[in-house]
Formats: C-alpha cells, structure tokens, sequence
C-alpha cells in the first residue's frame, strides 16, 4: 500500500525536469554543466561569426588557398581554432580534416564534389567507443547555388552554427566524460549534404556506435520578417521512420530534459520540440545521420528570415538583404550554446541507454508491468511515463518506488501500479553514477494482429 501511494504521488507530479529534480542525487552533473555553460562567451561567438563572414565567401568550390580568400582559409582559421582549444584537453582531444569526393546533383555543380571536414574528437575515458557528435556546416552560398565567387558571407547559415559549435568545444575541452564526443565543422551543407553524408557514411563503416548527433543549423537570427523578435526558445527536429518514439525523438526529448534541468540564471528558454524531420520540404545534416540509423536532432533559430540566407548581399527596399553578422544576435547564440553543452554533457557522462523488453497491462487490475535490460557497466534506472497524447514525457518513478527485481539474467521487473497501459507509453533511462541521465528508450508496441496470428489471446 505504501508504496502504491509514492507511485501515485509521482505520476501525479509536476511535468518532469521543470519542476523538480528526479529521485537518484544529480549534484555532481549538475555542477559540470554549470561550470561548463559558465565559460561560454557571446564575444567569443560574436569573433567565431565576423571572422567567418569575414571570408567572403565560403563556397565549397570557392578558393582552396588557406592563405587566400574563401572556403580553404575559413578552414584553416576553423583548424586552428581547435588545435588551440585542444592543448587545454591534456591531450584527449585530436584534430584531424577529412577529405572525400561525393557526388553531386545540384545544377550547374561538377558531378562529384571534393569536400574536407573538420574534426576535433574528445575521447571518451571509459566507453570511448560509444560517440556524440556535435557540428555546424561552414560552407556557405548565396542566391546563386553554383557561384563560387559572388559575396556569401553565411553569418548566420552556418557561420551560427560552426561557431556554437566551436565555442561547446572550447567549454567542453577540459572536462573529461565516459563517451566520446565529436565536434565537426562540414562542407558541402548547401549542395546536398555532402560533408555530414561522408562523416556519417564514413562511422558506418567504421562500425562506430553513434548514440547522438547534433546539428546547429540557422541559429543566429531572432528578428522575425514580421517585425517580431523571438528570443526565447530554440526549435529541435528529429525524424521518426513511424510512431514517436524513435531513437531520434528519444533524443530530442533528451536535449529537452537537459536544458530544463541545467537552464542557467537568464530565465526560460526552452527547446520546442517539433515533430518533423526539418522545416516543411527541407533538410540538414542531421539527415545523413538518421539515413545511417543513428539518432539524431537539428536545432533551429525560432524563426527564420529568408532575407539572411541564401541571398546576395544587397539593398532591397531600402532594406539590407544578405546574410551579415550585423544581423545576428549573439548573446541567443551564447544561449543555444549552453543547451548543446548541456545535452552533451549529460548524455556523455551518463551510461548507454537502456532496453524496455515489455511492458503489459494486468487483466485484473490498472497495473503496468516493465520489463528493463540495463547495459553493462549500468545499476541504476527510472521509467518516464506519459499520456499517449502527450509529446513529451511528464511523469517520473524511481526503480524503487516501482518495487523494481532483478532475475538470474540481469533483467529488472518493475511494476506501475494504478496505471493503464492503454492511455500511457512508458519507458526507462539509465542513471551514471553522478546523478547524469541517458535518453530514454520506450516500450516496444506489439503487433496485435501478429499476436493473433500466433495464437496469443
């Protein structure tokens, strides 16, 4: 009886991570990530941003010369940038460019592409072979999609993006985490992906255990083209092959929990999670990760001004038109930038995500039985629960107030009491050690019509 009463006193909380700290003592995390979005700088961001639209032009078929002026001296700069931030790392973090030739269908663009990428990876101490990537594109184009001439400075699409990526590396480089963390800087963005889709295909290959990636896209701009700034939340976008709850979703609920939990001192602001692959008929380099089966998110600026990307820089309407650094709002940059910090700090010190193997309703009774395989290394968890209407989860319980069992195999059988499976999804994430939390995974659907056919009543 007592401990059906917890469980009905949780799964009548507050929603989840916005009004209290789930049961498991996260101080040591919490401090990192404090320490961490502390040291991110909107003039550092605002130097990564003009001295990338600096360039002119970063066209993937613009100057190679890393002495001249394009896309080969951006690099060099984006190079040396985390070479230096990489002596603070005692000697954990490498840095290396990756150069493939991919092929290309965009009008008036050669049939293949040569691309280079930047990498910066921070090796994980203790699963070093489990990866979160973190990237911005720094290619940039204007109006025309194949002139590797013409002014595109690119400030906010991506220099926004290659320089929070930059400045999360920076905060992150001292610390040390469990999983490997990997920061890149691709080409090729604006001409089908190119860069991410060698990155990704290449970590297939290599059989790289890619539990989480993120792309900042277009974060820099909070001026709407309705005259309206809005500068409190970023959008996350994750694609789901069918039903909401992928690996991508997963994650994206994830980098929500870990704002919300981390926010610093400046008041809300929140991730918005929005429930499609990328903006209505577009695409990022989240995608050649999901294409590869791994998780992965996009975040995007709240919204966007079409006058800042893809534009030639000139004056229309007596209004600037062009994708300048005077357009973009760093101190939003430095604020997207602790939500990224965050999320990866969180899922890189926390244990691999676990597996819900079932979870059934009781015929007598509005109880919900869960089954949960922990990963190695793994002894603690909690289940998430939320209505089936619901897009995020708002209801926590902890493994003990759930009465939680192991058997001679490791499984954990837990029980919901009070709680019908047919209006919940319900699902379970691992605890580290210091309080950090995985992504959550959810309970599999059953194939009722499948259950039939095997007989099963």
């Amino acid at each position: 009886m007592m401990r059906r009463a917890a469980i009905l006193v949780a799964l009548g909380a507050a929603p989840f991570l916005r009004a209290q700290e789930p049961a498991g003592g996260a101080g040591d995390i919490v401090q990192q990530v404090r320490a961490m979005s502390g040291s991110v700088s909107a003039g550092s961001l605002e130097r990564a941003v003009r001295t990338l639209a600096g360039f002119e032009t970063r066209h993937t078929l613009s100057d190679p010369d890393p002495a001249g002026r394009g896309i080969g001296a951006a690099r060099a700069w984006i190079e040396r940038e985390m070479r230096e931030i990489a002596t603070a790392s005692g000697g954990r973090m490498t840095v290396e460019l990756q150069s493939a030739k991919v092929a290309c269908a965009r009008p008036g663009m050669p049939r293949e592409v040569e691309v280079t990428n930047v990498i910066a990876t921070l090796r994980g101490t203790e699963d070093p072979d489990r990866v979160y990537v973190v990237s911005g594109h720094h290619d940039s184009r204007n109006a025309t999609g194949a002139d590797a001439k013409g002014l595109a400075p690119g400030a906010n699409d991506d220099g926004s993006g290659t320089a929070v990526m930059l400045e999360a590396c920076r905060a992150m480089a001292r610390s040390s985490f469990p999983a490997t963390i990997v920061f890149a800087a691709y080409d090729g963005e604006e001409h089908g992906l190119l860069g991410s889709q060698a990155h990704a295909e290449a970590l297939a290959a290599a059989g790289v255990r890619v539990d989480g990636m993120i792309t900042c896209d277009i974060v820099g701009n909070t001026m709407g083209m309705d005259g309206v700034r809005r500068d409190r939340h970023v959008r996350c976008f994750s694609y789901a092959p069918t039903g909401n709850d992928s690996t991508g979703r997963s994650l994206a609920r994830a980098v929500a929990a870990a704002a919300a939990r981390h926010g610093g001192p400046d008041g809300p602001f929140d991730v918005q999670l929005v429930w499609r692959g990328d903006r209505y008929g577009r695409g990022g380099d989240h995608k050649s990760f999901f294409d590869r089966g791994f998780p992965a998110v996009r975040l995007t600026e709240p919204r966007e001004d079409f006058a800042r990307q893809h534009q030639d820089v000139v004056v229309r309407d007596g209004k600037a038109a062009g994708d300048l650094a005077e357009f973009v709002d760093f101190d939003y940059m430095r604020r997207v930038t602790s939500v990224v910090v965050a999320a990866v700090a969180e899922l890189a010190s926390a244990p691999p995500a676990p597996v819900v193997l079932a979870a059934e309703g009781a015929r007598d009774r509005y109880d919900t039985k869960v089954v949960v395989q922990l990963p190695a290394g793994a002894s603690r968890f909690e289940l998430v629960v939320r209505d089936t209407t619901a897009p995020d989860w708002t209801q926590v319980v902890s493994m003990e107030d759930a009465g939680a069992v192991a058997d001679d195999r490791g499984r954990f059988t837990a029980v919901l009491e009070g709680t019908c499976i047919d209006d919940v999804v319900v699902g379970a994430r691992t605890i580290g050690a210091n309080g950090s939390r995985s992504r959550a995974s959810a309970a599999p659907e059953p194939d009722r019509f499948q259950q039939r056919r095997d007989g099963v009543r």
